[in-house]
C-alpha cells in the first residue's frame, strides 16, 4: 500500500479479497468432489484451517491477529454462502 492510502489502494484490496474467495470456492469444489462431500462443508474444512493457523503466527499482537480473523470469518462467510449456492448443483 503507498504511504497515502487512496481508492485504488482500496480497489485493490477488494480485488485481493475478490481472488482469495473465488480461489478457494474453486478450491473447495475440487476437494469435496474428491473426498465426496458437499463444497459448503469442504469451505468449513478450509475456514478451520486458515483461521487455526493464525493461532500459530506470534509475530503479531493479539489484538492484530483478532482483527485479522474478524476479517477472515467475513471472507468465509460470503465464501461459505456462494458454496451452499454451488451444494445445491452437486450430482453424482
Amino acid at each position: 500500500m503507498s504511504a497515502d492510502f487512496d481508492a485504488n489502494d482500496l480497489a485493490r484490496l477488494l480485488a485481493l479479497e475478490h481472488a482469495f474467495g473465488a480461489i478457494v470456492l474453486v478450491s473447495a469444489a475440487n476437494h469435496s468432489f474428491l473426498a465426496d462431500q458437499k463444497p459448503s462443508d469442504s469451505v468449513k474444512q478450509f475456514r478451520s484451517a486458515v483461521i487455526g493457523a493464525t493461532y500459530d503466527d506470534a509475530s503479531y499482537p493479539k489484538e492484530f491477529n483478532k482483527l485479522i480473523q474478524s476479517h477472515l470469518d467475513r471472507m468465509f462467510d460470503h465464501i461459505e454462502s456462494m458454496a451452499q449456492h454451488a451444494d445445491l448443483g452437486v450430482e453424482r
